[in-house]
């Protein structure tokens, strides 16, 4: 019999059917008792909840918990040592032992207790708290010894922060495990909402093929060389499904985009997808409103939080049904905060355009608007813009050009404050624009140029940038912030296409734009009717069907009406996106829409962003199992990993150079 090469080189041969297996190096075979006892236990067990709850079910009675020591026993005199359990809850009691039987065992050994329930001396006349009773034991079970590990991490279970390799025990914290919990109920309460409205729950393949919708995708090779692509989205499937005649469509949908890493994204991740025949966006739009509203209703009190939006007038108000979540035009949304997600928490926090005061940017006039925002009595001196404000402007943090900060710490400052702008800007009446300002010592304004208002493709822009960074210090959010509630709305109207920055471009100052274009979401979004003869000769100027649903800063899930005609959608292939090989790409699609699909829209809902902000956590991190890193390692499994070149062989792949041979 032929042992493998890997089992030769650790010294051992091993062989089946009755053959001795034989080891020459330092391997010891278990014991046949001590392994036999890991795996006959009582499966008639409790959970601290249940014998908390009602005591007197347990009188004179054996009680039997499935846990892990939470830390290590405590002798406290000759023939008595105190210990907690955790049980598989993560709920805690105290365990009290006078017959040795926890005697050198270690934090985070899985044990099988029994015992009696007694109420604490102190607590004699108390029968309904977790922290009044006690469990004497007399039988324990090891079914699994834990290494100095754990205990040496002593700390960071304190703190709640493991090193990411070590997940595994930062999962079975109680705070981690009732996360976990809560994801799971959410994900009940949207099946069990989108069932009643008669939803079908699909799975589509993950496998695909590679096709230009926007992300970077993963490739996955073939012995043919050919390759599939994991999917960025369900998108054509889910339209071919109502092709097919599925009406509803639903599923939690796992995806894979090959981007930069930041808290709210990660290489892999689950949106909730869904898509409806015969409807428009308006019908998705009202079935999402009521959706979000729902899961909001029941899980947000938990975190001490409402769902609220604005009103008409731009001041915020708590949400009481559906119906209330506020519309933004997308050109509202970078006139006034910069960018296409907006953080409402902090409405009044806002850009002005100096155009009314005839102030002009002349630096490029593909840039003409000068805005400013204004951070009133923010600042005492010169030292403290430094430390507090001046830092916001770093190079490193924008895409392009960099706002310019100007503080207003004296009477020079208050009327000759735009002079810091004059190497971009023109002011032709600075009196009448500081009447209106009415600057005073201790504002800052910052300013900038941007784009046209019919025109804004630079997304966000540079006081975009500045004001999510404003927000994201202490001092700012402490200035602006007016709630801390979670604040929703819809961002609608977008531009249908935007052009593409050119690959020259040296991110110095301004975008550099060639004469592609691309979809500003997807080839798949109906233009707007309205705009429609634009399409052929203007189609910048076109505004397209699609909806952002964007909560506190963060794009939360987008939607359109799709295009369901085959020769409209072939001509945006073709046409304007300049697909050369759109057949080819997308002829499924296309032949799918000729053979009589009907109008749809469809929407999808990140998941996991989602239940970071239910669950208040500042990155979806903390509400996957096993997350990325920042530069998308698993450092659990150590995943990505190279593969032998034997391996790749097969696939007609090779390392270029510094590839890992195997032996």
């Amino acid at each position: 019999m032929i042992a493998s090469s890997r089992a030769l080189r650790n010294g051992r041969n091993f062989h089946t059917y009755g053959i001795l297996l034989q080891s020459t190096g330092s391997f010891v075979f278990p014991k046949k008792e001590l392994t036999k006892s890991k795996f006959i236990f009582d499966k008639n067990t409790q959970t601290v909840e249940q014998i908390i709850k009602n005591p007197s079910k347990f009188d004179d009675s054996n009680i039997i918990i499935n846990g892990w020591l939470d830390k290590k026993p405590k002798k406290i005199g000759k023939n008595l040592v105190f210990a907690t359990l955790r049980d598989t809850n993560g709920d805690t009691i105290q365990l009290v032992d006078s017959e040795s039987l926890l005697k050198n065992r270690n934090a985070e050994d899985v044990l099988q207790i029994k015992g009696k329930l007694s109420a604490k001396r102190k607590a004699a006349f108390s029968d309904d708290n977790v922290d009044e009773y006690e469990i004497k034991l007399n039988q324990i079970n090891v079914l699994n010894a834990s290494n100095e590990k754990p205990a040496q991490l002593k700390d960071q279970k304190i703190s709640g922060v493991y090193p990411p390799e070590y997940r595994v025990l930062q999962l079975r914290l109680r705070s981690q495990q009732l996360l976990l919990k809560r994801k799971n109920e959410v994900s009940k309460l949207l099946r069990s909402t989108l069932d009643k409205e008669n939803f079908v729950e699909i799975e589509t393949p993950t496998l695909f093929k590679p096709t230009p919708e926007g992300a970077r995708e993963f490739l996955v090779p073939t012995r043919s060389g050919k390759f599939y692509a994991l999917t960025q989205s369900p998108q054509q499937y889910k339209q071919m499904l109502i092709a097919g005649g599925v009406s509803r469509y639903f599923q939690l949908a796992r995806c894979f985009r090959d981007e930069d890493m930041r808290k709210d994204r990660q290489p892999e991740f689950t949106q909730l997808d869904l898509e409806m025949g015969f409807a428009n966006g308006e019908d998705v739009m009202q079935l999402i409103q009521n959706l979000i509203y729902e899961t909001w209703s029941k899980f947000a009190p938990l975190s001490n939080k409402q769902l609220m939006t604005l009103d008409a007038s731009g001041k915020l108000k708590v949400v009481t049904s559906g119906n209330d979540i506020y519309r933004m035009t997308y050109k509202d949304a970078l006139t006034k905060y910069g960018i296409d997600k907006p953080d409402l928490r902090a409405p009044d926090l806002k850009i002005m355009s100096l155009r009314e005061f005839n102030v002009h940017s002349y630096q490029n006039l593909d840039f003409p608007i000068f805005e400013v925002i204004i951070v009133r009595n923010a600042v005492k001196s010169k030292e403290d813009y430094e430390n507090n404000w001046g830092k916001l402007l770093q190079r490193d943090d924008y895409s392009n050009r960099v706002p310019i900060g100007v503080p207003i710490l004296s009477d020079a400052d208050q009327t000759n404050w735009f002079d810091s702008f004059s190497e971009i800007a023109t002011f032709e009446n600075p009196i009448m624009l500081n009447k209106a300002l009415r600057l005073q010592k201790g504002d800052i304004v910052f300013g900038s140029s941007r784009e046209p208002d019919s025109h804004i493709f630079e997304n966000p822009t540079p006081l975009g940038r500045l004001r999510q960074l404003i927000l994201d210090t202490p001092k700012g959010g402490e200035l602006f912030y007016q709630t801390k509630n979670d604040v929703a709305a819809w961002v609608i109207d977008f531009p249908l296409f935007s052009p593409v920055v050119s690959e020259n471009n040296k991110m110095t100052s301004y975008p550099e734009y060639n004469t592609k274009l691309c979809s500003t979401h997807h080839p798949f979004t109906m233009v707007k009717l309205d705009d429609y003869d634009k399409l052929k000769e203007h189609p910048l100027q076109v505004k397209g069907q699609h909806y952002d649903f964007v909560m506190n800063g963060v794009e939360l899930g987008g939607g359109s009406t799709r295009v369901h005609d085959p020769e409209l959608q072939d001509f945006i292939f073709e046409n304007i996106l300049k697909i050369s090989n759109a057949k080819e790409l997308f002829g499924h699609l296309l032949d799918a829409l000729a053979m009589g699909t009907p109008p749809h829209a469809g929407f999808a809902i990140g998941f996991e962003r989602m239940c970071a902000m239910l669950f208040d956590r500042q990155s979806i991190r903390d509400v996957l199992a096993f997350p990325k890193s920042v530069s998308g390692v698993d450092l659990v499994v150590k995943s990505p990993a190279f593969v032998e070149e034997g391996v790749l062989k097969p696939y007609n792949i090779k390392y270029l150079s510094g590839g890992k041979n195997c032996d």
